[in-house]
């Protein structure tokens, strides 16, 4: 690459790095991108292909650090004066001429700083890793997908390279001979450790009402006594419906959870309907204001999420009614690293799929509906899409 274009890319960086939104957001995202472009300007092809090559090995490592126990060691006692490979090792039991070796890759991923020979201090990344998105995250994502990624290549050439469609016979269940939910319920250490990345990587994060125009769904509401305003469908123990009784009263309409018996019968939250029920079987609440889908579809192939659809579109008053999607929303170029990668990893779990707005605009075009906005406030976080019933275009029949 040339001077020329290193240099173009440096002026863009300082000129993202002066914008007020540069911490988070699409302003943060951009700068991100830039810092990328101009790594990969810099970078010889071969650099880039080797830096490739040895993730795995980095992966390897940063799991056995967690293992280990040294990040939260590393920020109990290292503030001051760090801590050598010594003292870690008579910490942790490890032998010391390991831990150099894995703190070499620690420390060139920036999770820690090496300050001296075999000498290290925590900084902003390493607490992060004592924290719930790192140290229940790291081990969780990679002891649930290693065994299934490491034998995709063979997956594909075994089934002639066709594209995952079917749940059942995915990735997952071809190399361990389990679903991702069948190995979390039989591994509940990991199933825990699921549950607080999952809960960890949305915190701080705004929820779907700060993004979205509530006013959308507001505006124009019926209060008949009966009338229901938001169903959650799939919506587990209720997290996201709590936050919206917190923020809203008076609630504009009933609000109504839906999930398997099993896991709503134990939830009881004030205002809050719960109601047994499979999104594979027909709506029972018809004409709601709003159907509320949170990390749903990306769990499944195109042609299981019309059936999910179809239910809820024969239930749906076709001017009055909306459907709520909070999933990413690849963009159809350039999609980023992380989401494509979320990509490759949910079609091996479960033959799910994280869509591009091309995508979406497809599936939800299949059972008659079309999208009537998306919002979004990052690249890095999931988008709301709504969609409406396409008025003139018959709902679907699938087989």
């Amino acid at each position: 690459m040339s001077a020329s274009t290193i240099l173009s890319l440096t002026d863009q960086i300082r000129e993202a790095a002066s914008c007020e939104s540069v911490s988070s957001g699409h302003g943060h995202d951009r700068l991100l991108r830039l810092a990328d472009e101009l790594k990969l300007a810099i970078e010889t092809p071969t650099e880039t292909v080797l830096r490739l090559i040895y993730q795995p090995p980095e992966n390897a490592a940063l799991r056995t650090v967690v293992d280990l126990g040294i990040f939260p060691l590393l920020v109990s006692k290292g503030q001051k004066d760090g801590l050598t490979a010594t003292d870690i090792a008579l910490c942790t039991g490890a032998d010391r001429s390991l831990i150099v070796r894995l703190m070499r890759v620690m420390s060139a991923l920036s999770l820690c700083t090496n300050i001296e020979p075999e000498k290290y201090r925590p900084n902003e990344k390493t607490i992060t890793m004592t924290q719930p998105i790192g140290q229940d995250g790291v081990p969780c994502i990679y002891d649930l997908t290693l065994p299934t990624l490491s034998k995709l290549p063979e997956y594909f050439r075994e089934h002639n390279y066709s594209n995952p469609e079917d749940y059942t016979t995915s990735p997952m269940q071809w190399a361990v001979g389990q679903s991702q939910f069948e190995w979390l319920a039989k591994n509940k250490r990991h199933q825990a450790l699921f549950n607080s990345y999952m809960s960890s990587r949305r915190e701080g994060k705004p929820i779907w009402f700060d993004v979205y125009p509530l006013e959308r769904l507001t505006d124009g509401v019926s209060f008949h006594p009966e009338a229901v305003f938001l169903v959650d469908v799939g919506g587990n123990q209720g997290h996201d419906l709590g936050k919206f009784v917190s923020e809203y009263s008076p609630k504009p309409g009933r609000l109504i959870l839906q999930d398997l018996p099993k896991i709503v019968s134990t939830v009881d939250r004030t205002g809050i309907e719960t109601m047994g029920y499979s999104f594979f079987d027909p709506q029972p609440v018809k004409n709601a204001r709003a159907y509320y889908f949170r990390a749903i579809f990306h769990d499944w192939s195109d042609h299981i999420c019309q059936k999910i659809l179809l239910n809820t579109a024969e239930a749906m008053d076709p001017t009055y009614s909306r459907i709520i999607i909070v999933d990413f929303v690849l963009p159809d170029t350039n999609a980023g690293r992380m989401q494509s990668a979320l990509d490759i990893q949910m079609m091996s779990l479960g033959a799910g799929v994280e869509r591009s707005q091309r995508q979406w605009s497809e599936l939800l075009s299949s059972v008659g509906l079309r999208i009537n906005g998306i919002w979004n406030s990052s690249p890095g976080m999931e988008s709301i899409i709504e969609a409406v019933p396409a008025l003139g275009a018959p709902v679907n029949e699938l087989d």
